[in-house]
């Protein structure tokens, strides 16, 4: 099947919601392409991961006075209304889990819940076209180079 008849799907990294939920000055850029990808109706996706590392951020956020108990309520709410619209992996979390072992091989372990992102792109392009959201220029050689078939959108800072 050719992929301009497939289904596409973008996978959101978790740096991008933490944009938006903590109103970063690259919010608007993070706003924008999730709403260009929506008004193409591609559906998002991420791995189950996803929530700890946006909670994790915030509350750091929180704790060291970059958000104000107000600002971080606020986060969790945008956080809930993000993920009703977030799909977990098709084949589920477990189906990742050697691909991003595979891919993560060779680099330090920093980039553990990136491979997870890169290995459910690589799962998604397999039946159409995909692509990686994020804000993470070091994803961008890690995917290039143990998983062609992933298309990284690298968002401006």
């Amino acid at each position: 099947m050719s992929q301009s008849n497939s289904p596409s799907a973008v996978v959101v990294d978790s740096n991008v919601l933490i944009s938006i939920c903590s109103k970063e000055s690259s919010h608007v850029t993070a706003d924008q392409a999730l709403a260009d990808y929506a008004a193409r109706q591609w559906p998002f996706y991420a791995p189950g991961v996803i929530v700890s590392e946006v909670l994790f951020v915030l509350c750091r956020k929180r704790s060291d006075g970059s958000l104000s108990t107000a600002e971080y309520d606020e986060g969790i709410e945008i956080l809930k209304d993000q993920l009703t619209v977030i799909l977990p992996p098709p084949r589920g979390d477990a189906s990742l889990v050697q691909r991003a072992k595979e891919i993560q091989t060779g680099y330090s372990c920093l980039h553990s819940a990136d491979c997870l992102y890169i290995a459910l792109a690589e799962e998604l392009a397999a039946s159409g076209a995909a692509e990686f959201v994020t804000f993470d220029k070091r994803v961008v050689n890690v995917a290039a180079r143990n998983a062609p078939t992933v298309k990284v959108n690298l968002l401006p800072v």
